[in-house]
């Protein structure tokens, strides 16, 4: 197979096959298209306990690593997510290290791992206590107190704005408190609860998850929120379930640091590999969208907590853009880019997140590449994107910023067809590198 070079940019015209020359197909090498979403994620033990969109499947990993990585026995994830990369390989005996910016994921991630840590007996236990806990939830509800603090802290975080309905929030304060005290009483229980609650955050609010977290329409509004006691509920027997049917780490997973540009300097550079998918260019604010599950878990106190969180992730929407985003193009493919964006984009802060991007990409991929040994493998999962009728191709750009510091092409495969905002057909694809 011959590798394909960033000479070959932009490789998809309208009309033409989304596979270009030297490109093969997923299927090749055992990945279906829905392996590359979240979707197989979203029922399988431990992983569906978050609903996490931006993620792929655990047989995903399975076919990459079968395929790029079928030696190698350290794998780095840079940008975790809700964790399946890390927990694949550790089931596997893989040794693995992972970052991730987003506070309330990193949680998540080392709840399920500390889980998969316990051996058989201990995870039966603490299935037992879930559902013992699951009983008496209503009661200590009734029992508690609304947690002031927190309901201080959505005040300075989010002003005026009203995301749940008055006996809702009332609720979601008094359960910060039972979370508290279930913290100091039985540590791993309390975690499993407050996990739990993270994830019905959203689905009993007034927001939709649609792409971006917006505010219900009134006609979704109509239709009524579900009942929060019901979804907590049905979280906890999901745990209490999944525990004991879940497989365990055969080696541990290490959470090594917030960010994949300081990867290289809170571990070795003798990594045989890196599976993961960053960030997509999509003008998604992946803190902004986090911004509930940040606030209960006490990690964002006031505006400023928000937008110190979003400098540190990778600029890849248009909210992430300010007075000190550094966007100056960092290849000649980017700069042509942002060039034609100045001149047709709607919003003068596009060209500059798209220039942002890659530059926040060059430094990430630098960074791993350092923790590469000689002949490792980034292997990485991503999407391209259109822009007032821009076509940004991600891919291809992210193959020259790639070359450019020193990196080997080895192979592109496609993924899968998806669909943009505007309606126009865009790709997944997945990229191999090489040291």
């Amino acid at each position: 197979m011959r590798a394909v070079t960033a000479g070959q940019l932009d490789y998809l015209n309208e009309g033409n096959d989304l596979l270009g020359a030297g490109i093969r197909n997923g299927s090749s090498i055992d990945i279906a298209p829905l392996d590359a979403t979240f979707r197989d994620s979203n029922r399988a033990p431990l992983h569906s306990w978050f609903p996490y969109l931006e993620g792929y499947s655990p047989r995903f990993v399975q076919s990459v690593m079968r395929e790029y990585l079928p030696n190698a026995r350290r794998i780095l994830e840079p940008f975790a997510g809700s964790g399946t990369t890390p927990i694949v390989l550790g089931q596997l005996g893989i040794e693995s290290a992972y970052s991730e910016a987003n506070p309330a994921m990193a949680f998540i991630v080392q709840t399920k791992l500390e889980i998969l840590s316990m051996n058989l007996t201990e995870r039966c236990h603490l299935s037992n206590r879930i559902n013992a806990l699951n009983k008496q939830i209503p009661d200590r509800i009734l029992q508690a107190r609304a947690d002031t603090i927190l309901c201080e802290d959505y005040v300075s975080t989010f002003g005026s704005s009203i995301y749940f309905d008055p006996d809702i929030f009332d609720i979601i304060l008094k359960l910060r408190t039972v979370i508290d005290e279930i913290l100091e009483e039985d540590y791993i229980l309390g975690k499993c609860l407050l996990l739990a609650v993270l994830a019905i955050l959203i689905p009993v609010s007034r927001l939709k998850r649609a792409g971006d977290l917006r505010f219900k329409t009134p006609k979704e509004l109509a239709v009524g929120s579900p009942c929060i006691m019901q979804m907590i509920n049905e979280r906890l027997l999901t745990q209490a379930s999944d525990i004991t049917l879940a497989v365990e780490l055969r080696v541990p997973s290490i959470f090594a640091c917030d960010t994949a540009a300081d990867l290289h300097k809170s571990v070795d550079g003798l990594w045989d590999g890196v599976i993961t998918s960053p960030p997509y260019l999509n003008g998604t604010n992946y803190i902004r969208n986090a911004r509930l599950e940040l606030w209960f878990h006490r990690k964002i106190r006031s505006k400023s907590d928000l937008r110190s969180l979003r400098d540190s992730v990778i600029t890849s929407g248009i909210n992430d853009v300010d007075a000190r985003t550094d966007w100056k193009p960092v290849t000649a493919g980017t700069k042509r880019i942002v060039a034609e964006l100045e001149q047709k984009a709607y919003d003068q802060r596009i060209p500059k997140m798209v220039g942002g991007y890659f530059r926040d990409m060059k430094i990430a991929m630098s960074a791993l590449t350092a923790c590469l040994r000689k002949k490792g493998r980034l292997c990485i999962d991503i999407g391209d994107s259109i822009y007032a009728g821009v076509h940004v191709p991600t891919d291809d750009l992210l193959i020259e910023v790639a070359e450019g510091i020193g990196l080997r092409t080895v192979e592109r495969v496609h993924l899968r067809k998806r669909i943009s905002k505007g309606g126009q057909v865009v790709r997944q694809q997945l990229l191999v590198f090489e040291k």
